[in-house]
Parts: C-alpha cells; structure tokens; sequence
C-alpha cells in the first residue's frame, strides 16, 4: 500500500522543573483507514537533558488505552469501557512490583508497540460504529485518535522519588468506505463470530485461550494448529470459524482484498504459513518478507516485527520453531522494541537473538 505521512506528537511531563523526566513522543500508522484496518502505535521515550533519566520498564493494566473519538465527542466505548487495552488487570491477590530503566542523554527507547483493529469485529454492531459505518455511505468520516499515556519517571534504577507522567492526546484520523464486497465478508464474519461465541467449543476455550485448546484449523504438511499461532493476539479479521485451513486459502484471501492494513495483516499470515509449510519452505518467502519489511512504513513494521518476536516464541515446543527462528531473523533487525534483560537472555537462549557485542571502552 502507499506510504502515509504518520504524526508525530511529542509530550513533556509537566511538574517540578529540577525533576528530569523523559519527553514521551507517540507516532502511529496510517492517517486513513477502512473499517476493519489495523492502526499501528508506537511509543517512545527520548531524554533531552544533560543526565540519565529513569523510566518505569514495568507496565500497569490501563497505562495506555486507545480509543477514536467522532466530531460530535463521542467516544468508541463498549460497555464503558476504551476501545483497547493491551493488557488485563491481573489477579487481585497479584503485587505488580515497578522496575526502572536508565536512560542515558541525548539517547531513546522504545517503549511500548501496539496494534488496534477500527473497530474491532466483537464491536462492529455497537451503537457508535452502527453509526458511523452508515455514515461512510455518504462519505468519509472524520475521527480523533486518542491515546490515553501513563509511565513513571524515578531519580534512580532504585524508583526513589518517581513522578508520573500522564498524557492525553488526539490525533486526526479518517475513514473512508470500503468495497461493498468486502463489507459484506465482514458482515458474515462478525455474524459467525457472534456464532462461535454462543457455541460449546467457546465455553471449552474462549476467543483468545491456550492455543492447544483453540481449534486446530490450520494445515501445515501433515498436522494442524491454531490460526492463533500465526496471527496477532487480538486480530479476529477472519474470526475463528471463517479461518482459511491452508496458505493458498490466505493467499486467495489476501489478493481478494483492497491494499489496506487489513490486507497486510492477512499477507503478513500468509507468508508465515507459508514458509512454516514443510513442502514449500524455501528462501522466495523470506526474500518477499524482508523486501516487504524494507519498504513499509517504520511503525508498522517495528510493531509487524515485535509480533513476529512473539509468534516465535510462543511456538517453542512445537515443529513451527525452527521455521519461525529463521523468519524472525530475517525481519529482527526491525524489532526495536525495549526488551527487558530477563527477556534478552531467554531469546539468547533460545536462539532468537545473537549475544550482544561488548561496546568498546
């Protein structure tokens, strides 16, 4: 698809002028979507002053929630709550202890990346997208993007003295129509969703459970897995029991659809099945992958490429590892994403990343 100018937005914490705090600044990808698109988010924290500053490398359920806001200020809410959130509240008896990192002058991290479906299919009969989705009939629909920011600024690794950060910012956004053909599939898998929700194999595994215990409905050479192993957490653009059962089936998908971030979603899943696809694993997939990840837009493919970090992992144990090793390899460079030192040495170990090189005294 075309690349699209993304805005950028940078934030100062706002307090006690002595207190060094790391400027906050939120990029995202792309400024139009269609419903049913993927909006890529990516948040990093840059130091500007003339000492390290230290910033929480722990995150709260709630420290960002993302959600569009219409003309009128009404807000994509479900149930009252934001249209995302990265993370669930963990279990009350659970203590969530905050670690800080050090960030040294004039350098930056990556923070947090993220991905949101507008809407998601689960909400696509809400009152406030019902609406909208009538009104793109008539033409686009303007939108603001809004992202909700907490993190934690501290004196020291230790947190002593720490001050939050909170940001509220809003971004314009556009949507336009997309191809009555396509919003009719979408239709259909919203109805089926809707389905699978009420169905015995929902109660036994829920939308997002334990992979083992999701629906096997992808085939690779001479068994099956979950789609889940090969699609972002999240992502229900095909739900569960509209899922293509081989990669030619995504490939049909794919070349169905207009070029949007919906249908880089369903190539991205494409070429993983692909390639872990013993009978067709060869060096053409990985060489589309990496041509593909040079040329796209930098958010999208740091977020693209931190899901792929995931899907690797999360396929230890299983005959996927090793194909999803060396396709990790290929987009790694890609993955800027701040890890912690725990999670360093786990990929280390596991022969996702390369021990890094001692810096030169």
């Amino acid at each position: 698809m075309n690349t699209l100018l993304f805005l950028l937005t940078t934030m100062v914490a706002q307090g006690n002028p002595e207190f060094p705090c790391a400027e906050v600044a939120v990029t995202h990808y792309p400024e139009t979507v269609m419903p049913g698109d993927t909006i890529y988010v990516m948040v990093v924290a840059k130091n500007p002053h003339a000492e390290s500053v230290y910033i929480n490398d722990t995150r709260f359920p709630g420290d960002i929630l993302i959600y569009l806001k219409d003309t009128e200020g009404q807000q994509s809410t479900h149930s009252g709550k934001s249209m995302f959130s990265p993370m669930m509240p963990p279990p009350p008896d659970v203590e969530i202890i905050l670690t800080f990192v050090e960030i040294k002058p004039g350098e930056s991290r990556v923070l947090i990346t993220t991905a949101v479906n507008v809407p998601s299919l689960v909400d696509l009969n809400a009152l406030f997208w019902e609406k909208h989705l009538a009104n793109l009939s008539t033409g686009d629909e303007k939108f603001s993007f809004c992202i909700d920011f907490k993190a934690y600024c501290a004196k020291g690794s230790g947190g002593g003295d720490s001050q939050p950060i909170l940001h509220t910012l809003e971004m314009p956004i556009m949507m336009k129509q997309r191809p009555e053909k396509e919003m009719a599939l979408i239709q259909k898998w919203n109805k089926t969703l809707f389905d699978y929700l009420e169905s015995e194999q929902f109660q036994k595994s829920g939308v997002f459970g334990p992979k083992d215990n999701m629906p096997k409905n992808v085939a690779i050479k001479n068994d099956k897995f979950s789609h889940w192993y090969f699609v972002r957490m999240g992502n229900l653009y095909p739900n569960t029991s509209d899922i293509p059962g081989t990669w030619q089936g995504w490939k049909e998908l794919e070349e169905s659809m207009t070029p949007s971030t919906m249908r880089d979603e369903i190539r991205l899943t494409r070429m993983l099945i692909q390639y872990c696809d013993c009978d067709t694993e060869d060096a053409k997939v990985l060489t589309e992958l990496k041509d593909w990840f040079k040329g796209m837009n930098e958010v999208q493919r740091t977020v693209m490429a931190k899901n792929v970090c995931d899907l690797a992992w999360e396929s230890r144990g299983t005959k996927l590892y090793e194909p999803y090793k060396k396709i990790y390899a290929t987009v790694r460079e890609y993955d800027i994403v701040a890890k912690p030192e725990s999670m360093i040495k786990y990929l280390i170990d596991a022969g996702l990343l390369e021990t890094p090189k001692a810096k030169p005294e």
